[in-house]
């Protein structure tokens, strides 16, 4: 019985099998736990207005992300019947320009969009970028002077992960945003598995290419054909990464350049040899 089992798990099979399901509720259980931002932020005090934030879009070649901004539907002190009870003003000092909008009182509420710069990051390093940026946000209610707000960071759009810290300056009436993103696990696993796979088909080329240079393995018609598809399928395959980046970036100076410089090699080694051949 012992024997059994044990010759159970040492099949090729059984073992590829148990690898990718492994492989697969762990993407499963990465892809469940996104778009939900970490934030760290200090206790909010009892006349704090509460704001939430939802990181809408991210454009990393325009360096821009856009949230949208509106008073917390559960903070009770600011709605009756879906309604707001006060007039918020609400400002964004971009470091760039500052941004204002007024939620109406006695309106219900539309989300305010406001479009911010990235400070840092560089999409060139694809998939390993990072991009970071802050803002500050002042709130007042009815015409008064700015209030404590208590900010809470609850959706990032999907494909990446974001970090987030708040603190509160001049006391305690402007708040300091910071956030910082990057790719999500789940994207990093799609792109890292794609480049894998396009890199074993080309040294498969390769291999097939040394062993009719070296060893004279008779020249087929259909190596010639499917050398040939390679040259197409590696940049169909690296514009298909999710999100792809700009040409120049690093998995085209780190990979796809040389995959299509071998794969290119590989055919025309076979084509010399299939001239040769009588």
């Amino acid at each position: 019985m012992t024997s059994r089992f044990s010759a159970f798990f040492k099949s090729p099979l059984i073992l590829i099998f148990v690898v990718f399901m492994v492989a697969y509720l762990g993407v499963w259980k990465i892809f469940t736990k996104e778009g939900r931002p970490s934030l760290s932020a200090p206790d909010a005090n009892a006349s704090a207005i509460h704001m939430e934030l939802h990181m809408l879009n991210v454009d990393v070649v325009r360096d821009t992300a856009t949230f949208t901004i509106a008073p917390a539907s559960q903070s009770k002190a600011l709605f009756k019947n879906e309604h707001l009870t006060k007039e918020l003003l609400v400002e964004v000092d971009t470091g760039m320009a500052v941004l204002s909008h007024k939620f109406n009182k006695n309106d219900s509420v539309l989300p305010w969009q406001v479009t911010v710069p990235l400070s840092f990051g560089d999409v060139l390093e694809y998939p390993f970028d990072k991009h970071s940026g802050s803002f500050f946000i002042k709130v007042s209610s009815d015409g008064g002077p700015s209030q404590p707000a208590f900010i809470e960071f609850t959706k990032v759009m999907h494909g990446f992960v974001a970090a987030s810290s708040v603190r509160n300056e001049s006391e305690n009436t402007q708040v300091d945003f910071n956030f910082e993103i990057k790719r999500s696990p789940a994207v990093l696993f799609l792109a890292l598995m794609a480049m894998f796979a396009v890199t074993m088909v080309v040294f498969s080329a390769i291999n097939v290419a040394k062993h009719v240079a070296l060893h004279g393995r008779k020249v087929e018609f259909g190596m010639l054909v499917w050398m040939a598809a390679l040259l197409f399928v590696i940049p169909a395959a690296r514009n298909g990464l999710p999100a792809s980046p700009p040409p120049g970036a690093l998995v085209d100076i780190g990979l796809f350049f040389w995959l299509q410089i071998f794969a290119a090699g590989s055919l025309l080694t076979v084509a010399y040899r299939w001239t040769k051949q009588a």
